[in-house]
């Protein structure tokens, strides 16, 4: 990383230039509410000590000078800090940083059959490297299967928990997917499913779902996954008013049944601060009717009925027969996944699910990347 060459103290901003040309404010009060220093966070766990309510209102540096590569800057509070060239690369405000900071989704279709994000489990469960890669894999494409995990009853949750914690929900720590009578989830049918998120009457929805393969000699049943992220970015290029009304109006999603009653409302295309894509949530088999003022309900369903194609386009259908031993790991609100339907009487078809949080493997992959798993 390229050290400071020059600091220098303006209107309201203190202003860096790296060797390599880069260049950077950074206002009075967040420098100084960002100390790094001991008395301002805990040397042992990093945790904020400085209570932003504490620092004057017209707080401002007397001096900023460059020292060994380094910001330092002296405050009108008495206060002196140091801050390190890289961190600040790292937490600067300009466009260029932060697009540096937002993680890159690769957008993929049907054309990565022979591609897939995959991991085999006895590598994975005795080699951290193996994880890492995988976990970066699974990150990058909102995906990953993973071969050879013994199809014994439960196991789908001893490989949850190595990734992260399993949630459980009235489902129970795990669930069965197959064909039973009086089923409470057109999951446990043999009808196809359309590609959807999991439990979008969930709240907090759940982050990331598990599906193991115990069994799989029925005809049909082919699992159908499709990358909502690129979906939604193509509406966003075709119909970018129909985009905004999705990520604007938030849909109700519904689901009942002797032992739970669940709703939560959510918009189908979640947006982030800067307008990204972070989450899709859509589920035709557990929406509740749109609750909106009266003009704008066709306009919507006009945008929720485009996006809803764009989903079912071949191009973007990623088609997979699970076999025995093989696990599916999505991401729930982007790597929407159905199915084909099967036959129960010619064959039997049994998986069984769990879900995790994101936050569990996102702490995983990064526990891996520094070495401290």
């Amino acid at each position: 990383m390229s050290k400071l060459c020059d600091a220098a103290i303006g209107p309201g901003r203190v202003s860096v230039t790296w060797a390599d040309g880069r260049r950077a404010d950074f206002p009075f009060i967040w420098l100084r509410d960002n100390c790094l220093c001991a008395e301002c966070r805990h040397p042992a766990n990093g945790q904020r000590l400085l209570d932003t309510l504490d620092l004057p209102d017209d707080i401002a540096p007397c001096r900023a000078a460059v020292e060994a590569g380094d910001l330092a800057v002296g405050w009108s509070d008495g206060h002196g800090s140091a801050y390190g060239a890289e961190w600040l690369w790292d937490h600067a405000p300009t466009p260029e940083a932060r697009a540096a900071r937002r993680a890159t989704p690769r957008f993929w279709g049907a054309g990565i059959a022979n591609d897939l994000p995959r991991g085999d489990w006895e590598e994975i469960s005795r080699s951290p490297a193996a994880e890492r890669r995988y976990l970066a894999r699974y990150r990058e494409f909102g995906f990953g299967l993973i071969d050879k995990v013994p199809t014994r009853d439960g196991m789908v949750v001893e490989v949850g928990n190595r990734f992260g914690h399993v949630r459980v929900t009235n489902y129970g720590a795990f669930f069965d997917v197959r064909s039973v009578p009086d089923p409470n989830n057109l999951a446990y049918t043999a009808v196809a499913l359309g590609v959807h998120t999991d439990n979008p009457y969930r709240d907090p929805e759940p982050g990331v779902q598990l599906l193991h393969c115990l069994e799989s000699d029925a005809p049909g049943g082919e699992s159908i996954l499709v990358d909502g992220f690129r979906a939604a970015e193509d509406l966003r290029r075709s119909e970018p008013e129909g985009f905004a009304r999705l990520a604007r109006r938030r849909q109700s999603f519904r689901f009942r049944d002797r032992e739970a009653e669940l709703s939560a409302r959510t918009p189908v295309i979640e947006i982030d601060d800067d307008g990204a894509v972070m989450a899709i949530h859509f589920n035709n088999r557990s929406a509740a009717p749109l609750d909106a003022p009266l003009e704008e309900i066709e306009p919507w369903y006009r945008a929720y009925r485009q996006f809803a194609r764009l989903l079912r386009r071949p191009e973007n259908e990623l088609r997979l027969r699970l076999a025995p031993g093989q696990l599916l790991m999505m991401q729930n609100d982007r790597a929407l996944h159905g199915r084909e339907a099967f036959d129960p009487n010619l064959g039997r078809r049994h998986l069984q699910g769990c879900y995790l949080d994101k936050d569990g493997i996102a702490s995983r992959l990064a526990l891996l990347s520094r070495g401290a798993a």
